[in-house]
């Protein structure tokens, strides 16, 4: 018996009509017409000798060998891909994909403010997801996620063989709208059990949040309990229904400085009461990351040092 030769076109072309069900989207996502889409698929199944879709007027359903051979292929354009980023990174081009993880506020920064200023960034694919930290990983260390290239958090790693490189430090702390306090009047955080905070689910216990903030000028933490009304599943979403006089919410300090300059939202507690994070650079030891996440990586670091340090240099107003 001779040996199919199939080609790593016919391949995607299977695969990515197995994904849409339908000649005419596979065409447009290929960017082929519609036409050559179909005589692929015809050449295919005459030379192998099976039906891989059984065909309708609307869309295409996989037979049970198409079911089984889907796999397979997928496997194949996996591994060729795997193949074509070695070589890539090997001859130090930029092409694959390099996925970043961050909580909502950071993501939201480097999309403003990072990104746009990395250069040349060539065939590089650039993946950014939300990644908001569970409360247990401020104790016990945040996950590393398995399709992670670059983890940026408030949180160390528990993975103890990743690297952890220190960005910058993070004031976390209480912020309300003007109106709020006018009406709910708090001078320090033992207060909070008595006002409507906006919590975060991912932070939920026992349908509550628990604060942490040191003793105004102190070094001694404590933990308060919290509970209110409304639950975000990410900062952003928590600042704007505080701003709209809802509650008392907790971010970092740098997630509210426009809101501050407008004077949307204001410090609830005169006294300098606090929770310090270090904001962290997660990812694997440089001899095992291919060379796209090394670029990636030192092009976002260096940014963000540059734009801390400028801040940092500015004379206070």
């Amino acid at each position: 018996m001779n040996k199919l030769q199939l080609k790593h076109r016919e391949l995607k072309i299977i695969s990515v009509i197995a994904a849409s069900e339908n000649i005419s989207h596979a065409a447009t996502v290929l960017g082929i017409a519609q036409a050559n889409v179909s005589k692929y698929l015809a050449d295919f199944e005459s030379k192998v000798g099976l039906k891989v879709f059984d065909r309708t007027t609307r869309q295409l359903t996989l037979t049970p060998f198409g079911t089984a051979l889907l796999p397979y292929i997928n496997d194949m354009l996996d591994r060729n891909e795997q193949l074509n980023n070695f070589i890539a990174d090997y001859k130090h081009e930029k092409r694959g994909r390099v996925t970043v993880y961050a909580p909502t506020g950071i993501i939201a920064y480097l999309s403003q403010h990072v990104i746009a200023k990395i250069q040349n960034i060539g065939g590089i694919t650039l993946s950014l997801k939300t990644y908001n930290l569970e409360r247990k990983a401020f104790y016990e260390g945040v996950e590393f996620p398995d399709d992670c290239d670059v983890l940026i958090s408030y949180a160390h790693p528990k993975d103890e063989s990743l690297v952890a490189s220190f960005i910058t430090k993070y004031a976390v702390t209480a912020f309300a709208s003007q109106e709020y306090l006018d009406k709910h009047p708090i001078s320090g955080p033992e207060e909070l059990e008595q006002h409507s905070c906006i919590l975060i689910d991912s932070m939920m216990i026992d349908d509550a949040n628990i604060w942490r903030f040191n003793s105004a000028g102190g070094k001694e933490m404590h933990d308060y309990r919290v509970t209110g009304n409304y639950v975000c599943d990410n900062t952003q979403s928590a600042l704007a229904l505080a701003r709209n006089h809802l509650g008392i919410v907790f971010a970092p300090n740098k997630s509210v400085q426009r809101d501050l300059e407008t004077g949307a939202l204001v410090p609830c507690f005169s006294e300098q009461h606090e929770w310090w994070l270090d904001l962290v650079a997660i990812f694997r030891k440089r001899e095992y990351q291919p060379w796209r996440v090394q670029f990636i990586l030192d092009e976002m670091l260096t940014e963000i040092r540059e734009q801390i340090t400028q801040v940092l240099q500015q004379p206070p107003e």
